[in-house]
């Protein structure tokens, strides 16, 4: 199975901090749910895309860019013959220090929690697509003295131009519902705690509610169970290393994932994909 170039360049993203890829033409992981720890900046060239996050449909077309944040449930669904995009792809480091040193720098980016696809007109996607190639510029150039502080300013003026772009686009910052807020936080949790704990009602407590309530409310808000993101997150995960990750055994994926006993991985496994890891593995 061929990897996805940013699968096949993960490590080359995390060493770097900051990578540009100006010719992607398929999709990761197809029709696969998954996710990445990249934060992503996607501007697609040509052709369309169909996708879901988090489980929300989202169509990305021509002259659409995209702002993915880390962490969260994607799965490609189907593309045009004649997709071609331009991508950002920075690591959790990079992310995290262009944070510390430039405080403004995503100081809006929750917009992007709640639509991930903004059209752009002619001119703001000429614009947008020149900054793409002088971040490219800067990021492959390794012996630039001051590259982290270079990318920083280009990353926000990439991000000034979208939120003026936006607002001349008519698109309203988004102001999230309580339930919206309540599943953000609740997404959040998982990410850090999956692997350690797995019950409804350790979550529930995390946001001081009640699991009954705290149930329904996620539930409402999203269409699944609170039980079923957790379980679907950790077996993500796990696919995640299944297949990118082999050399690792069955045994040591468990233990990732938060299961000290091999056997009941696998039925958990099993009961929610209705194959064994190793059979998934084969198919990979």
């Amino acid at each position: 199975m061929s990897k996805h170039p940013i699968t096949a360049e993960a490590s080359k993203i995390a060493e770097r901090g900051l990578m540009v890829f100006d010719n992607i033409r398929d999709l990761p992981q197809k029709g696969e749910a998954f996710t990445t720890a990249f934060m992503t900046v996607a501007l697609t060239i040509e052709g369309k895309v169909k996708a879901t996050c988090d489980m929300k449909d989202v169509i990305f077309h021509r002259h659409d860019i995209a702002v993915i944040t880390p962490n969260h449930i994607l799965c490609m669904r189907e593309f045009s013959s004649d997709y071609h995009a331009f991508l950002i792809v920075i690591s959790p480091a990079y992310y995290q220090e262009f944070k510390r040193r430039f405080p403004n720098l995503f100081r809006d980016i929750a917009h992007y929690q709640y639509r991930q696809d903004i059209p752009l007109k002619s001119y703001q996607f000429e614009r947008v697509h020149n900054l793409f190639k002088v971040i490219q510029d800067i990021s492959n150039d390794l012996n630039t003295t001051h590259r982290l502080f270079m990318l920083g300013n280009m990353i926000e003026t990439l991000f000034l131009c979208l939120k003026d772009f936006r607002k001349e686009n008519g698109i309203a910052e988004h102001v999230p519902s309580m339930n919206e807020e309540l599943f953000n936080r609740f997404h959040q949790d998982i990410v850090e705690h999956y692997h350690e704990n797995r019950e409804v009602k350790f979550y529930a407590e995390r946001q001081h509610l009640s699991p009954k309530y705290f149930a329904t409310v996620i539930k409402k808000q999203t269409g699944m169970y609170a039980h079923e993101w957790i379980n679907n997150y950790a077996i993500i995960q796990a696919k995640r290393l299944l297949l990118h990750e082999r050399h690792l055994s069955v045994q040591q994926v468990a233990r990732r994932i938060g299961f000290t006993d091999q056997a009941v991985f696998s039925r958990f496994f099993r009961h929610i994909t209705g194959i064994t890891p190793s059979q998934y593995r084969s198919k990979g």
